[in-house]
């Protein structure tokens, strides 16, 4: 039995009035408007910046600064490009499998647009990760509901995903959600909250932040336990495990009918890092890593202090090493991946260098 369902044959005699409790307080934790207060890690800081294969760079860098605000850096090249061809399958040329990059930011972090030229053929023929998985299936943004931002991004070519209006999932709390797909079905969540409504001391100073990069996943035990070893034992926020989230509003915000999730969410200084599956529509493992020129998300960057002891974590927890060290965006880098085959890359950089995630005041609060 696994440890999940242990648990919940230990809590089976528990009072359906606790039960409602409990579903209650994670649809409440769900809708933070500022990030959960861990101690701080001494191995794993930040999130650097999360990678996304587009088609075309500067469409892409519109679509984000036309509807959720975010802002082009000065960064040097994403060089060495033959390295980042190595993680490219048979089929792209060498040193010119990537010729184009961006760093975009928001206020706490940041996301590297790239595209490629000479894509693999398997990456030409791959789709954007689906809503239910398997890989990194979205970025969510939150934001004030005033910017009006969901209505931006549909403007600028977005697709609802589920129901074409935000969804207020909970009426406790003035969050509305909803899921986009850009014209390659690349994802991204949209959170609306009307911040006048939240118990706050004081509003948050800003309008827009990245709130999570989120994994989806059909394995949520053995996800959980590898990141909460690579991110020193701290233990996730984590909702469903007692009853399976579901429901009519559910299905609208992800367009599946009869949707039943279970999600989890860890706090590395700056972004969320969320997992979650999809029980009702479970994904098939993946039988190989995406090519880095699928397009979606390809890379999730993680600031550490030590590249050795980063390597020391990765391995422990189950984590399979690829390459490294290696020269890689202004610092060094070990390549390597989760239990689904996603790509993480432990990376150590000065704080000054525009791929730091120490570059944000307050983590952009």
């Amino acid at each position: 039995m696994t440890r999940k369902r242990k648990v919940i044959a230990a809590v089976a005699g528990l009072c359906l009035a606790l039960v409602i409790g409990v579903l209650w307080l994670g649809y409440t934790v769900m809708t933070s408007a500022t990030p959960r207060e861990v101690e701080p890690d001494s191995v794993i800081q930040g999130v650097n910046f999360v990678g996304v294969h587009v088609d075309d760079v500067d469409a892409a860098e519109a679509y984000y600064a036309s509807s959720v605000d975010t802002e082009t850096v000065d960064s040097p090249e994403l060089i060495p490009s033959a390295l980042l061809a190595g993680f490219v399958a048979q089929g792209a040329e060498g040193d010119e499998a990537l010729i184009s990059s961006k760093l975009i930011r928001s206020s706490n972090a940041q996301l590297l647009l790239m595209s490629a030229a000479n894509r693999s053929d398997s990456g030409t023929r791959a789709k954007a990760v689906p809503v239910n998985g398997t890989g990194i299936a979205h970025i969510c943004f939150q934001v004030a509901r005033e910017t009006d931002a969901h209505r931006r991004m549909l403007a600028a070519g977005g697709v609802p995903v589920g129901e074409p209006d935000l969804i207020h999932l909970n009426p406790a709390n003035p969050v509305y959600y909803g899921y986009v797909a850009d014209p390659h079905g690349i994802i991204t969540e949209i959170e609306e909250v009307d911040v006048a409504s939240l118990d706050l001391p004081e509003p948050p100073k800003n309008q827009y932040r990245i709130r999570h990069v989120s994994l989806a996943t059909p394995d949520i035990d053995a996800m959980i336990e590898f990141y909460s070893a690579l991110l020193g034992g701290q233990e996730p926020r984590h909702v469903g495990w007692l009853s399976l989230v579901s429901g009519e509003n559910v299905d609208k915000v992800s367009g599946l009918k009869d949707s039943e999730l279970e999600m989890a969410w860890f706090q590395i200084r700056n972004l969320e890092l969320e997992i979650f599956q999809y029980h009702s529509h479970l994904p098939e493992p993946v039988a190989e890593p995406r090519p880095l020129d699928a397009p979606g998300y390809n890379m999730i960057v993680l600031d550490v202090s030590d590249l050795d002891l980063a390597r020391e974590r990765l391995i422990e927890a189950g984590g399979e090493m690829v390459s490294g060290p290696e020269s890689f965006a202004g610092g060094e880098a070990i390549f390597g991946r989760d239990p689904d085959g996603n790509l993480l890359v432990l990376h150590k950089v000065a704080a000054t260098s525009p791929f730091s995630a120490k570059n944000f005041a307050d983590n952009g609060i």
